[in-house]
Parts: structure tokens; sequence; C-alpha cells
């Protein structure tokens, strides 16, 4: 990512280490792309582009699923390959024109889990237990075979690693995860909903900029110490699985801001996507919360988002906890979907 431009508030970031972050991400099943590669010999022209979503991937070659069908395309042939962002499929500015399906997509590619398995169109999880996304099942489309016998196989995949099984159900605003088929057999299996949670999105460019007055936001592209233990102190981590998944994005931020003494006091993380920012592990030491410091926070990494090319925002948070849902609708961000897991 490029440097901040110096003079004003802008300068308030914090150190300029730290401020380059890579944005290309790595190819991925359901992951957009743009791939330019060579034609037979004698074409003209003798490159040609391909538009769409990786659908199969392996050491020879890519398939990509494009608007007139799936085209296959050599490695060999490749001559660049560029994540970009995924087409709308509604009006509206781009953090409300994408469709909740691709956006899922995008904010996996935020929080990697350790070890990750596609089955049809589930993306089995597994990091140990540390968090809900890093240890369940993506439901992103049809498995594949009978949905009894998915679910069996997914099952008999968390047992194998010593975790309980469980869902994560992109649900439309207001919907409820009986009213799907898959919801509705995990139901009558014994499962419960558990954590409804909102996602939402909005516009770097909405979010108010930084001012004189803001507390001084220091901002890292790597992981510290000091950024860890305060986000220590709002969960249990697992050493070493922990800062596998904080670390798992193509690109990321760390924002932290400290106290006089060195400790620091508030944190957030924001993961860098084609387009997107997501802004996760906000947390505000409670003898600091009501000073606006969870504001500033987000108003420092919107800012960033706005200068690197990155217009649209993500971030998901539980449905209950009211006082964040306030914070971020108060800057701008909207409810686009909703989620929920399954377990037993």
């Amino acid at each position: 990512m490029s440097t901040p431009p110096t003079g004003g508030p802008a300068d308030r970031y914090g150190p300029s280490r730290g401020r380059h972050v890579a944005s290309d991400n790595p190819l991925r099943v359901g992951q957009r792309v743009v791939v330019r590669h060579r034609r037979p010999a004698g074409s003209h022209p003798p490159l040609t582009d391909v538009v769409g979503t990786v659908v199969a991937l392996d050491d020879i070659s890519v398939t990509v699923a494009t608007v007139r069908g799936e085209v296959v395309v050599a490695r060999a042939d490749f001559v660049a390959v560029k994540a970009v962002p995924p087409a709308p499929v509604r009006r509206g500015r781009p953090h409300q024109a994408i469709g909740a399906t691709d956006l899922e997509r995008v904010m996996s590619d935020g929080w990697r889990a350790v070890e990750e398995e596609w089955q049809g169109g589930w993306l089995l999880r597994a990091s140990s237990g540390f968090t809900h996304r890093g240890n369940s099942v993506l439901s992103l489309g049809e498995p594949g075979g009978t949905l009894d016998a998915a679910i069996s196989s997914a099952e008999r995949w968390y047992a194998a690693r010593d975790l309980p099984p469980k869902w994560q159900l992109p649900l439309p605003a207001g919907g409820e995860a009986a009213e799907g088929a898959l919801g509705a057999q995990l139901m009558s299996r014994g499962y419960t909903v558990r954590l409804p949670t909102l996602v939402m999105t909005g516009a770097s460019s909405d979010v108010t900029a930084l001012t004189e007055s803001s507390v001084l936001v220091t901002v890292d592209a790597s992981l510290t110490m000091p950024w860890l233990e305060a986000y220590a102190r709002q969960r249990t981590i697992v050493p070493g699985v922990t800062e596998q998944l904080l670390t798992s994005s193509a690109g990321q931020l760390f924002a932290s801001v400290t106290a006089k003494g060195g400790r620091v006091v508030a944190v957030a993380r924001m993961s860098v996507h084609p387009g997107w920012g997501g802004l996760q592990a906000l947390w505000v030491d409670p003898d600091r919360r009501g000073r606006g410091t969870g504001r500033t926070l987000v108003q420092a990494l919107a800012a960033l988002a706005r200068d690197n090319r990155m217009p649209s925002m993500f971030l998901q948070v539980e449905q209950d906890n009211d006082a964040a849902i306030a914070l971020y609708r108060s800057v701008g961000f909207t409810t686009h979907h909703t989620y929920v897991y399954l377990s037993r």
C-alpha cells in the first residue's frame, strides 16, 4: 500500500513502516480474477484476458467460470493474474451491489483457517477451536450429492480433528435458518441456531476524517507483541494458531492506541482485498470506552482504505452488540446480510 499523504491528521496513523501491504492474492477456488494468457501461436492478438471466478485449479491449469462458460487456461500460458472485486448483482454503490455469497467469499479470504477443504460449495475450516469462523463449514453453494450424506461427511471431517461440527449459514437480512433446506436439515438433526451476526458494509469515503484532536493511532503491517497482548485481553488465544489467523490475509494492517506508559488500550485489524477493506478485532479497554477511541480506529483505517484503492469496507458484529452496531451505523455502515452458526 502507498504511504498516506504527509501533513495534517493523516500523519497521526503512526510510524511510516508497515504502511505498504501487498494485495495480490494467491489463486484459490471462489476467487474472481483476470487472467492474461498467451493464445496459440499465430493468433492475433497474441494475448487475451479471461475474467471470472476460479472453480478448479491444479499445478497444470486453472478453470475459470466466465459469463460465456468455463475456460481452462494452462499455467504455462499465464502472463499475469490479478484478483478483482466480485461483479455486482444489483444496482447501487459497490458495497451495496455485491451479492451475499460473493461478499462471504471476500470475507473468508480475510480470515483464513489453518486447514481448509472444499466439499462442493462448502468450505470446511479447522483452526484448533480458535474462533467460530475458523472452525465451521461456510455454506456458499451446493455440497454435491445428497444433503444428508454431505452433512455426515462434514461431521466425520470434524470428528477426525476432535472438533465439534458447526455450520456458518449466510441469510438475507431478516431471514431464518429454518427457511432453507440446509438449515432445516441441520435443525432436524439436533443443531441449534447460535450467534446471529450482522454483516455490515460501508463506503470508506463516507467515514468522517480524523481531526487534530483525534487520539494518536499507530498502524503496522506486521503483528506485534504489544498488539497481540492487547488482543488477548478480549479473548483466549491459541498460541501459534491465533497468530496464523491474524496474518492469514494476503495483506493486513494492525491499528492500535497506546496510553501513557506504553500500554496498548485499543486495537483493530483491517484485512486487505481488491477493492475492499475488512474491519476485524476492534477492541477498546473498558476504562477507555465512551471517549471516541473506537471511532478513531475506524476513521484511521477507513482513511487508509480510501488512500489505497479500497472504496468499500465490511465488518461482522454480533446482533446483540448494541453499542458496536450504533458506532458502525454512526459512521455510515449498514446491514448487508446476516449469518448464524448452527451447532450441537
